[in-house]
């Protein structure tokens, strides 16, 4: 069954391989849909999220680092800056989901991914961009 948090835990993961590691985006995209035992629906919805996260990245970052003002987006910590750029992107380019949803899974993510203060700095920031968008 497609989930989309399911997705969204994918779409993640890439994100973090892709900064961490600096492979390129198509490499990590076509490990994930390989190593992975998901739905089509799953995948796609994935792919979506980190093309258009890596295609917005520039402007996706300039806004993230302009709301969390006391941040540099180098010192945070990789997996709460991939949950960020993913819900950010999600937020501002599709239509299809209500921004609320989209905080609020990006939440439950960094309760089971990040730290335990990760899920209240994620929330501030993503909070702070539906606000002013």
């Amino acid at each position: 069954m497609f989930s989309r948090r399911q997705s969204r835990i994918t779409a993640m993961q890439m994100l973090y391989q892709i900064q961490l590691t600096e492979t390129p985006v198509q490499t990590v995209i076509d490990g994930f849909s390989q190593r992975q035992d998901t739905s089509v629906e799953l995948c796609c919805f994935a792919r979506q999220l980190v093309e258009g996260t890596i295609a917005h990245l520039e402007s996706i970052d300039t806004l993230l680092q302009n709301t969390s003002k006391n941040w540099k987006l180098h010192r945070m910590p990789i997996v709460d800056l991939s949950i960020l750029r993913c819900a950010t992107y999600e937020m501002l380019y599709l239509n299809d989901v209500d921004p609320a949803t989209t905080i609020d899974e990006a939440i439950e993510i960094a309760k089971s991914y990040s730290t335990p203060d990760s899920p209240k700095f994620i929330n501030g920031v993503l909070d702070n961009i539906r606000k002013n968008s």
